[in-house]
């Protein structure tokens, strides 16, 4: 499950994604049209829309290979968000 802010912000940088389509939690990042440069602009939307910073040694391609995984990691790095599923 995510929060609807995380896909609120995982639309705007998938480009694969058609509006309204269901963003499946266990995609590739790649499968919904997200790109490194893509990557690199969601990581900072995440940490500014979330208020947080995620830690540079927990951006790694398992931490960001599905829209479930990412959530996992803001759970982690905030526990208060995992309320927010």
């Amino acid at each position: 499950m995510l929060s609807d802010k995380l896909e609120k912000i995982l639309r705007v940088h998938a480009r694969f994604v058609a509006d309204g389509a269901e963003i499946n939690p266990d995609a590739s990042l790649a499968s919904l049209g997200i790109d490194s440069l893509a990557m690199f602009e969601l990581i900072v939307h995440i940490e500014d829309d979330f208020d947080l910073a995620i830690p540079p040694e927990r951006i790694t391609p398992e931490t960001f290979a599905t829209p479930s995984t990412i959530w996992d990691l803001l759970c982690q790095v905030e526990p208060a968000l995992a309320g927010d599923e």
